[in-house]
């Protein structure tokens, strides 16, 4: 096994234990979990579809062997989650976010919540396993979509004040 199998094996890892921690803390206090999501700007009655997201993702990470698209369906996941901490801050909304669940831990949105996402990205596209060329473009394809979505929140935040 050479070494960037196993770093990407590690990725896998940490990312699988992140989304499960997150549906699990989540699963725990439904009722703080749905008031974080409603002072966000979320419907509270999402709290179980992103419950379902997350603990998929973290199965189909760990379980599959021979393909990478849990951990691409995990990319597109992260990258909705950091344009809309995004949109967050760039609104002015500091409720916490409702990304890891609720507690005492919960802080308040900020530039700090998006940079934390960015890096969680970067482990997501070493998670793949691509290398070179290959890896550029998963970054490419990462980064437009994130300024995509930054754009239209950017947009919409604009038109919302």
């Amino acid at each position: 096994m050479t070494s960037g199998v196993i770093i990407a094996l590690v990725a896998r890892g940490m990312l699988a234990a992140l989304f499960a921690f997150a549906a699990a803390s989540k699963l725990r206090d439904r009722s703080q979990t749905r008031a974080q999501l409603r002072a966000a700007g979320i419907s509270p009655g999402f709290d179980l579809t992103l419950v379902v997201f997350e603990a998929f993702t973290a199965f189909g990470i760990i379980m599959e062997r021979r393909s990478a698209w849990s951990v691409y369906v995990a990319i597109a996941l992260l990258t909705g989650f950091s344009a809309f901490v995004l949109y967050q801050v760039l609104t002015g909304n500091r409720a916490p976010c409702p990304c890891f669940g609720s507690g005492p831990a919960s802080r308040p949105t900020d530039v700090w919540t998006l940079v934390r996402n960015l890096i969680l990205l970067a482990i997501a596209v070493v998670a793949t396993g691509a290398t070179g060329i290959g890896q550029w473009v998963i970054w490419l394809v990462a980064v437009s979509g994130f300024v995509l979505l930054s754009v239209v929140n950017g947009v919409s935040a604009r038109a919302g004040r």
